[in-house]
């Protein structure tokens, strides 16, 4: 036995009971009679009798005159008897909060039930004022929740400049593009006009890949990024990766090989465009780090299927300069570069690899990266890619991108766009492939010039998206609706600086039949174009 409680722990024990507790209540189940034990509450009417019918003390008594009208269908649930007893067959003890009416308002209180020494039949119930307790953790579920907020809009702006600066950066980037196209097709020009026009050419790409890169890292990382998804001949999209390279590494007298190893589907259903990138940003390092003489490899491999998809596992190596060991936990970090010297135009901005993570983590897969310092480097990315069963026949999208030979002869064009720069450049570019053009400087205008020609009169409309007057999407839709006999046929492809996946799907709903993006890709336009014209 334990000693016996001298007279001034009893004084502390009803000190720490006065502070701590309001009351505590011992509750006979069978007979379900409530009997006060102890009352440190405010007085008034708001004190339990001594002894009370638990049921009726608890509905008419306390909940219906005193606990907030907020809170009493739920004191109501949680203290039948009823209640009581199923939580307590998982718990030792069950914990009701409630706002309680007091002398200057509501306040927080909790009653803690459990069982007396485990019997089943003696419920207590102890009520504690929780007030100062709640009152903090709301102040700082408010303080997170305004620092979220501001967090949010301060990404909300980073977005909203990220894509105005693209959107702007786009435009004159365009002109650059076109001019050099037209000026190298033009046999008079000089080899050191030729010549610096490669260089404005190189310049620009290198700028809108920048630009394009941290509008990637952007999107993923504000979850704003959607994957387009189709289904792919895969050795087409392996063609494409292979020639781009080839081309870069013959540039660096680099040799380059590409080989399959294992099974493959013919088609696959995933976003081309964005593992493309991804793969690209790989191999285009491995090019950039590679001396001359040195050897870049992509083996891709497939692996078996896994929870109803394929693996495919890209393996990019060189024989580089390869990475220091301190240094290949940053590798995928943004803006991370263990090569110093050179310029950016040379070395690249770093932010190509942690783009080329963020694709394929968001695309479910891993990539991971060995190296050691003078030895080269190895990139592995695997990805899970939905196999496409029974795929048909059909002429590879990189057989027909490889067609330069394009004419339109015969065949009319209505150009939207307000920009004259943009106009200008675009109608040459159109006419050396032989087709009329007509020009729009607004929305309004546009379906204007195409409700005043007769159905079949415009074979395509290339529409700009911001525009003064009526913008891009408003035009669409009016022609959609017109009810004329080509409004439903005649097509129509959006011609923008507007990028992000939510224009792309704007253009989309709006009627449009294609997106391409600024600056443009003169290859693309003409190989969507013949698409679009001719089926």
């Amino acid at each position: 036995m334990g000693k016996p409680r001298t007279e001034k722990e009893h004084e502390i024990l009803e000190s720490v009971v006065r502070e701590e507790l309001e009351f505590i209540i011992y509750v006979d189940v069978p007979s379900r009679v409530a009997r006060l034990i102890i009352w440190n509450g405010e007085k008034g009417n708001m004190v339990p009798p001594p002894t009370s019918r638990y049921d009726e003390q608890v509905n008419d008594g306390t909940i219906a005159k005193f606990i907030h009208p907020e809170d009493q269908k739920y004191c109501r649930e949680h203290l039948s008897i009823e209640n009581i007893q199923k939580e307590l067959e998982e718990k030792n003890r069950l914990v009701v909060p409630f706002r309680l009416r007091c002398e200057n308002g509501y306040r927080m209180k909790e009653i803690s039930i459990f069982y007396h020494d485990g019997d089943k039949d003696s419920l207590v119930l102890v009520r504690r004022d929780v007030e100062e307790g709640y009152e903090l953790e709301r102040k700082n579920r408010e303080r997170l929740y305004q620092a979220l907020t501001q967090a949010q809009r301060a990404n909300e702006a980073k977005n909203e400049f990220l894509e105005h600066m693209s959107h702007e950066l786009r435009t004159p980037i365009n002109s650059i593009i076109g001019l050099s196209y037209l000026i190298g097709e033009s046999e008079s020009e000089s080899d050191e006009v030729l010549e610096n026009l490669d260089k404005i050419n190189l310049s620009a790409r290198f700028l809108i890949s920048f630009v394009n890169d941290i509008l990637d890292l952007s999107q993923i990382e504000s979850g704003k990024v959607a994957l387009m998804e189709e289904d792919i001949d895969f050795d087409a999209f392996l063609e494409c990766i292979k020639q781009n390279t080839a081309k870069k590494a013959e540039e660096k007298k680099l040799t380059f090989a590409m080989e399959k190893r294992g099974e493959f589907y013919r088609e696959y259903r995933f976003d081309a465009e964005k593992l493309q990138k991804a793969l690209l940003n790989l191999l285009d390092n491995a090019v950039k780090f590679t001396p001359e003489g040195g050897r870049v490899e992509l083996i891709v491999e497939g692996l078996p299927d896994k929870d109803g998809k394929a693996l495919v596992r890209f393996n990019v190596s060189d024989t580089g300069l390869g990475i220091e060991p301190d240094f290949l936990p940053y590798i995928f970090e943004p803006f991370e570069q263990e090569v110093s010297g050179g310029t950016v135009l040379s070395n690249g901005a770093g932010i190509g690899l942690a783009v080329s993570r963020n694709i394929i983590e968001y695309m479910q897969g891993h990539i991971e990266a060995h190296s050691e310092r003078g030895q080269g480097s190895v990139f592995v990315a695997t990805v899970p890619l939905q196999m496409v069963e029974n795929a048909t026949e059909d002429i590879s999208r990189q057989e027909k991108a490889e067609r330069m030979d394009y004419d339109f002869t015969g065949k009319r064009a209505l150009l939207v766009e307000d920009n004259e720069i943009n106009i200008e450049i675009t109608r040459n570019i159109l006419k050396r492939k032989n087709l009329m053009v007509e020009v729009a400087v607004n929305g309004e205008e546009g379906v204007a010039s195409y409700m005043s020609h007769e159905p079949g009169y415009y074979d395509v409309i290339l529409m700009d998206i911001r525009m003064p007057v009526m913008d891009g999407l408003t035009a669409a839709k009016k022609i959609r609706s017109s009810e004329r006999a080509d409004s439903l046929r005649v097509p129509i492809i959006a011609m923008t600086a507007n990028v992000f996946e939510e224009d792309v799907r704007k253009s989309f709903e709006a009627g449009m039949d294609a997106h391409l993006s600024k600056p443009m890709d003169i290859r693309q336009m003409y190989f969507v174009l013949d698409s679009m014209i001719f089926g």
